[in-house]
């Protein structure tokens, strides 16, 4: 470790000349040391590999010719004769023949080389060493195996050692030539540029300059050096000046600080100004975002590539996406259910016009609903763009259609008012007299048989030609349409009676049970259908309190519903449809809500939206009046102030639902008597 720190002392201390000598004899000695290593090792194994096969492919191609090999297995004494004569070549140190039979049958093999096996080897036993396979005939193979000797010549190694110190010398007397040139043209710039820094240094000498010996970077640098004397010189002077001037800028720097404080003063004033304004427009800024998100429209704002530039809470609820997502995204990829009205959206920003859409049916995430779309275009000349506005109108247009179907439900009211009077007179003569016929060619009134003995005629001989003429039927025929009549006009007067009754609070879950009873033993298959096949599920809250109402009046609204229910999945046409009715019960807050819902044929838009109306009816003549529905609406909405709808999916199913009040302050309602469902 010593030597080492000793040895690198000694290198600290060299001159910049001397180091690059010795870095540059370094480098050359190392290379050509490598140089020589690799000439030496490259010459051997060329010598090994090609030297050597050069000599014993050529003994044994004159071997393997069919004269000489003739000559070879004819007479053995010969054979060795000739062996030992191609041993002579260099390199070749034994050789021998082997018959087909893999035996030596001639060879040459002096004492000092190695012994050769008795039977032919199947493959060289060195690296040296060469086997060949000559074909002496038809099925004779002989093997031919010779053992060469790998050294090289003498001369060989005494030549590449005088080219080795040759090289070696050279190496010597150029890089003598180049330290001299090193010295010279390195070494004495450099010193005589030591030699003027210190003065530079020592004397604080500026008007000295350096000599430049030659154009090469040393060169540049004494001109350089030259250039930042002259400069510093240069520099020194305005120093000097600089000095005397400071000193009198000092003065006005005294009276330019009172001033700069009292502008410091003024501008901190209007900095805390800023900031207060800043503040204000951001508590603003907050303030409108607040009302935007608070609107409960949908609010876009796009600007003229229709990117979105504003997205309120509302847009969120009805997309599904946040602010952050949304925002510079093409309006198009947010709210694909607009793809419809972007035409509408370009042209109110092309012709600079709000644009009104009422009434849209979109297909939102969470389902199919109304929009209102309002398109306002921005006019401001830095910013062109437009706001949308989304509305959602279904429940207003439900509202609209509630209003409508009660107007309707007021006209029929007092429609049937007047009418029921007019009917029931002439609607009851006719029933009456019906009655009296019947009575008048009965057997069994004692006052027809005696008048038919009077006139010598058998009241049966007339019952029989009543019944074969079948006019008897036709009698019953008119009693049964009168009868239809009668209910139709009965039904009629439900919608003109308001007299005053109160509402009792009945448990809905025993009510729904009873009316199912009914249901089950009423409305077997006097329609059309088998009520007992059908799969019924309820499903009743057990935290529903008795909810007010008109038992026989809900009860006979609940079989209406059912028997429409099942009439709609006995029109399904699959043969194997199993028909499920689902009633269910619940409490939102103050309201109690109850689902009638089937999986029958369900009803198109058209038919859902006059499903109420009075005399509206989907069935054949005779299979209903068209008063049922119309009945059940008067009866929750008139007489409980409740609210029936129905949402229905044709092919899927329908579902009704009724609303009622669970308080009982709206009590007094108009009652209405029990009619037919249908």
């Amino acid at each position: 470790m010593s030597s080492m720190n000793g040895f690198q002392d000694y290198l600290s201390r060299l001159s910049i000349s001397r180091k690059l000598v010795l870095v540059m004899l370094s480098v050359v000695l190392g290379v050509a040391l490598v140089s020589c290593a690799v000439l030496i090792v490259s010459a051997y194994l060329v010598s090994r590999n090609n030297f050597v096969p050069a000599n014993v492919q050529a003994v044994s191609r004159i071997l393997s010719e069919p004269t000489v090999l003739n000559t070879l297995l004819t007479n053995k004494l010969e054979a060795e004769n000739i062996l030992h004569v191609a041993s002579e070549y260099s390199q070749i140190s034994a050789i021998a023949i082997y018959n087909s039979d893999g035996k030596l049958y001639a060879k040459f093999c002096p004492g000092d080389s190695l012994p050769l096996p008795e039977l032919a080897p199947d493959e060289a036993m060195t690296e040296t060493d060469y086997l060949k396979k000559i074909s002496a005939g038809p099925g004779r193979v002989v093997t031919l195996y010779i053992q060469a000797d790998p050294s090289l010549p003498i001369d060989f190694y005494a030549g590449m050692t005088i080219a080795v110190v040759i090289i070696l010398v050279f190496i010597l007397l150029f890089g003598s030539l180049a330290a001299g040139m090193i010295r010279r043209v390195i070494t004495l710039p450099v010193l005589h540029l030591i030699r003027i820094a210190n003065t530079v240094s020592i004397e604080e000498n500026y008007g000295v300059r350096a000599q430049k010996f030659y154009h090469d970077e040393i060169g540049i640098l004494a001109q350089t050096f030259n250039t930042m004397l002259s400069r510093i010189e240069a520099r020194d002077q305005l120093l000097t000046t600089a000095r005397d001037k400071a000193e009198q800028a000092s003065l006005k720097a005294q009276a330019l600080a009172i001033e700069t404080h009292m502008s410091n003063k003024q501008l901190e004033q209007e900095v805390r100004s800023r900031k207060e304004t800043e503040r204000q427009l951001t508590r603003l800024q907050h303030h409108l975002n607040s009302i935007v998100d608070s609107m409960p429209s949908a609010l876009v704002a796009v600007d003229e590539e229709l990117a979105v530039a504003q997205w309120n809470r509302e847009a969120s609820v009805l997309t599904g996406i946040d602010h952050d997502h949304a925002m510079g995204t093409y309006l198009g990829e947010v709210m694909p259910f607009l793809a419809d009205t972007l035409g509408q959206v370009q042209e109110a920003l092309d012709s600079e016009t709000a644009v009104q859409l009422e009434k849209l049916l979109l297909a939102l995430p969470g389902g199919e609903k109304h929009m209102d779309m309002m398109i306002y275009p921005l006019t401001e000349v830095d910013q062109h763009g437009a706001v949308i506005r989304l509305d959602d109108i279904s429940r207003r247009m439900q509202l609209e259609e509630m209003m409508v179907q009660t107007e309707k439900m007021m006209s029929v009211g007092g429609l049937a008012a007047g009418m029921a009077h007019e009917i029931n007179n002439p609607l009851g003569a006719i029933l009456q007299s019906i009655q009296n016929i019947k009575r008048r060619v009965s057997p069994e009134l004692k006052a027809n048989s005696e008048t038919a003995e009077e006139l010598g005629i058998k009241l049966e001989a007339i019952d029989a030609y009543l019944a074969r003429r079948e006019i008897t039927k036709f009698l019953d025929n008119i009693h049964n349409a009168g009868v239809r009549a009668s209910q139709i006009v009965s039904n009629m007067l439900q919608f003109s009676r308001r007299e005053s009754r109160d509402l009792t609070p009945m448990p809905m879950g025993a009510l729904i049970a009873q009316t199912l009873e009914i249901a089950a033993s009423d409305f077997n298959l006097k329609q059309g259908f088998d009520f007992k096949r059908i799969t019924i599920k309820q499903s009743i809250d057990p935290e529903l309190p008795p909810v007010p109402c008109i038992a026989n009046e809900i009860q006979q609204v609940l079989l209406n519903l059912l028997k429409n229910a099942a009439q709609a999945i006995s029109n399904r046409e699959e043969s194997n449809w199993q028909g499920q009715i689902s009633i269910s019960t619940q409490r939102e807050k103050d309201k109690a809500v109850i689902t009638v819902e089937d999986n029958g044929t369900g009803m198109p838009e058209d038919i859902r939206r006059r499903i109420f109306e009075p005399f509206y009816t989907t069935k054949d003549i005779g299979s209903g009046t068209g008063l049922g529905l119309s009945v059940s609406y008067f009866i929750i909405t008139n007489n409980h102030h409740g609210t029936i709808s129905v949402n229905s999916t044709p092919g899927i199913g329908t579902a009704f639902i009724i609303t009622l009040n669970l308080n009982l302050g709206s009590a007094t309602h108009s009652s209405t008597p029990e009619l037919d469902s249908r």
